[in-house]
């Protein structure tokens, strides 16, 4: 009796410890875009998204566009990305633009998007980025 109730105890320590650890390491990954821009992901891969860090290597940073981001461009004014908003359909595909030096200002309209292709090539034109290629390529299904 005493035996299973110890057996018992240390089974309910195991199960806590390796619980409690799965949270503190999740696999995640990010990529620099430029500056503080990052595409990353944590826990799964359909999580990539670009976020913002406030430091380098600080494990915070704040969501910019959600996921699953698979294709990224940038020069030192503007980040451009593709997005499949709904991973069970993926020929749905939404464009952004972000404007780097309006968000490093604290303009609300710094993001531009979610556009349709037609919308964002005219958008490219207008911002005179339409040279702008998307070099940080992702598998357009996570899975």
């Amino acid at each position: 009796m005493a035996k299973t109730l110890r057996i018992r105890k240390l089974t309910l320590i195991l199960t806590g410890i390796l619980t409690l650890n799965s949270c503190w390491n999740n696999p995640s990954e990010s990529d620099l875009i430029i500056g503080n821009y990052y595409v990353g992901w944590n826990d799964l891969v359909a999580n990539r998204a670009i976020v913002e860090k406030t430091e380098k290597d600080s494990p915070y940073s704040s969501g910019i566009i959600s996921d699953y981001v698979f294709a990224v461009g940038h020069n030192s004014d503007f980040i451009i990305a593709k997005q499949h908003p709904y991973l069970n359909d993926l020929t749905v595909t939404k464009y952004f633009i972000i404007d780097i030096k309006k968000r490093e200002s604290g303009m609300n309209n710094s993001v531009i998007g979610p556009l349709e292709k037609e919308e964002f090539d005219k958008k490219r034109i207008e911002l005179n980025i339409s040279e702008l290629k998307f070099d940080q390529n992702y598998p357009e299904n996570p899975n």
